[in-house]
């Protein structure tokens, strides 16, 4: 152990941690997912292939800690992998261990959900990748082969989850070596295949129920749109007179839960209740309304590109807390620990645990952490943005990688611009890892071989385009 100062470290964190939060945080969308795994059951809503997952293992075990194992393995195996190429010291360890009590990185280290879940595979496959790129190891077939079943597992365990995982497969297998057009060209077409093929492995091969979560974005573009434009290209609802009404009073760009069916304050749900019910109540009308749904939502950008533009613009800098330095959104998921019903606290499935004392402090300053710099996600963009430029016109093994685990997670916030319907703080923490992961892999650069990723010119030219970014974001 003498010689290995950092695994120690990382490994107490690991028991710590594991003993003190057990068995994570199961609550709201996450015990949905538990509960269809539970009962045998899937929909489309939440990620079908993470229920058929949670399934599986409840057949083999019933430990309930089990799905926090599987989130939080990887995040310590990411954190040694990367940090060994720096030390194997006791300081490097302390760092690690500080790096998980991140007020942004611990506010979603132990709380289990579907966001949680691909940034831990995605943060460890970045590890891998840049390991063996600072050690120049070659891959084997093994590593490759794991690695793109994990990355495909990132596919469908978030709707978005390509964004960030078919990057960092095109890279394992063509080593990002080919021409910027050509790498990007190859991500794109992969994107529109996995966007493609979603319903069809959902609905056909995990035998999922079909829930419409297309559904959500359509309404929230159509009238977000409506509310810029002044005029909804809905066709009439029965159940709602005045739709312009609804839709000044009841839409922000904050998110779509505003004006989703599970809100009723001044009947703000009129308009999805109209094709939510309708779609539940028969399913043989899901076709038809999401017929009718599209057919507005197409209308809708290509008559008024300029109102929808304004729409998502807005809806994005509100997730990212760009302009006007507002508090994040939620910037914690849950005060409380255990699988939990929070909608039936007579659920047989409910399993509370006493909140730890720590969780209790870190929850009573949520006003303040919803007002620190680091909970913007804008902060982790312009990191990630930074190593995307300054490792943009290198050709070593090394700084293609960093370029590419930096672009992977770029391109997932980025992605939010066109499909994000809410502004959660816990959307961002897949780039916030990696943001991580891209300073790790830059001192461990530096430590195995002397040498400051990217090239002078490049970093001046990256950082003259980041740090006044950063700077309007802080004064505005």
């Amino acid at each position: 152990m003498k010689n290995n100062y950092l695994f120690f470290c990382i490994f107490l964190a690991f028991v710590w941690f594991f003993y003190v939060f057990y068995p994570g945080a199961i609550i709201y969308d996450t015990f949905d997912i538990y509960s269809n795994a539970y009962y045998n059951g899937a929909t489309n809503w939440h990620s079908a292939l993470l229920t058929r997952f949670w399934q599986f293992i409840l057949y083999i075990t019933d430990i309930r800690g089990i799905f926090l194992l599987i989130q939080f393995v990887p995040i310590c195996l990411g954190l040694y992998i990367i940090a060994k190429n720096i030390s194997k010291g006791i300081i490097t360890g302390i760092i690690c261990v500080l790096i998980l009590f991140i007020p942004p990185v611990f506010a979603d280290v132990v709380v289990i959900v579907k966001d949680t879940y691909l940034a831990a595979y995605v943060f460890l496959i970045a590890a891998l990748m840049l390991d063996k790129a600072i050690s120049n190891k070659q891959k084997t077939l093994l590593f490759c082969i794991s690695s793109t079943v994990a990355l495909v597992f990132c596919f469908y365990v978030r709707s978005n989850g390509c964004f960030i995982a078919v990057p960092l497969i095109v890279a394992i297998w063509i080593e990002w070596k080919a021409p910027i057009i050509y790498r990007y060209i190859t991500c794109f077409v992969l994107v529109l295949c996995v966007m493609a093929t979603t319903s069809v492995v959902d609905l056909k091969l995990l035998k999922a129920k079909d829930r419409a979560p297309d559904f959500s974005l359509m309404l929230f573009d159509v009238i977000g749109t409506a509310k810029n434009f002044g005029q909804s290209t809905l066709p009439e609802i029965p159940e709602v007179a005045d739709q312009m009404a609804l839709i000044n009073h009841c839409y922000t760009p904050l998110q779509w839960d505003t004006i989703s069916y599970w809100n009723e304050t001044d009947h703000c749900n009129a308009i999805a209740s109209h094709y939510f019910d309708e779609k539940t109540s028969s399913g043989n009308q899901i076709d038809q309304l999401r017929h009718e749904l599209r057919r507005a939502w197409l209308t809708s950008i290509v008559n008024h590109p300029l109102a929808y533009l304004k729409h998502r613009i807005s809806h994005f800098n509100r997730f990212l807390d760009y302009q006007g330095h507002r508090p994040v959104y939620r910037p914690l998921y849950t005060f409380f620990f255990g699988i939990i019903a929070s909608y039936n606290e007579n659920d047989v499935l409910n399993y509370r645990v006493e909140t730890p004392n720590i969780w209790k402090y870190f929850t009573s300053k949520e006003n303040n952490l919803a007002n620190q710099l680091w909970f913007h996600p804008y902060v982790y963009l312009l990191i990630l943005l930074f190593f995307y430029l300054a490792t943009l016109a290198t050709s070593d093994r090394f700084n293609r990688t960093l370029n590419v685990v930096a672009f992977s997670g770029m391109i997932y916030l980025v992605g939010y611009l066109f499909v994000g319907v809410s502004s959660d703080f816990r959307y961002s923490y897949p780039s916030l890892l990696l943001s991580i992961m891209c300073i790790l892999a830059a001192f461990a650069y530096y430590s195995q071989k002397r040498q400051v990723f990217g090239t002078k010119k490049t970093r001046i030219i990256a950082a003259s385009v980041t740090v006044p970014l950063l700077l309007i974001g802080i004064i505005l």
